[in-house]
């Protein structure tokens, strides 16, 4: 049989929510959803736009340097 987990919670005020992993925590406890929304909008139209090699490049190469970015902050703040 499987051991379960504790369960993780974000609590605001008098609301409760489950989550399923820190980041999505992170995401509820700061209300930063309109943000992920935003940059995964970002992420549809970059990718929309790629008609060649080189363009594709550009944007292997941006979405490469948010990618580091987050993960120096998710081993940072220890969030993984």
């Amino acid at each position: 049989m499987k051991k379960q987990k504790n369960p993780l919670y974000v609590v605001k005020g008098k609301d409760v929510q489950e989550v399923k992993g820190m980041v999505e925590f992170m995401i509820k406890k700061f209300n930063l959803g309109p943000v992920v929304q935003i940059l995964q909008n970002i992420f549809k139209m970059l990718l929309a736009n790629v008609k060649d090699f080189s363009t594709l490049q550009v944007v292997k190469s941006f979405i490469d340097e948010l990618l580091v970015k987050y993960f120096s902050l998710v081993k940072k703040f220890g969030l993984a």
